[in-house]
């Protein structure tokens, strides 16, 4: 079996590993990259394209409503996530309509 490629945003090294820990529960072979960066989210979906993508919403030069945009109009059928410490119920349905495949709240 092929392992998930994941492809993550995120700009917190304990919150990576967070995330990681919890694929690990599960016990899923996965294989991860991090961007923290639009730059580096570009570069990676041009080297290839995950299965999932993870995205923190807010990072300090990007933020994972401008992820989802760019997901959409390259890769449209790639899984997005968010993954936020605060996210209120508003604030995901809000998010599920943008296009958005689920959020997670840490």
């Amino acid at each position: 079996m092929q392992p998930l490629d994941i492809l993550i945003i995120e700009d917190s090294e304990s919150d990576v590993e967070l995330i990681m820990h919890q694929f690990a529960k599960e016990k899923l072979k996965i294989r991860t990259r991090v961007v923290d960066t639009r730059d580096g989210f570009i570069s990676n979906l041009d080297s290839g394209l995950p299965d999932l993508i993870l995205s923190d919403y807010k990072l300090p030069s990007f933020d994972g409503m401008s992820a989802l945009k760019i997901a959409r109009e390259r890769c449209p059928d790639i899984p997005f996530i968010l993954v936020s410490g605060t996210i209120g119920e508003e604030f995901a349905i809000e998010t599920l309509k943008s296009g958005v495949n689920g959020s997670m709240e840490w």
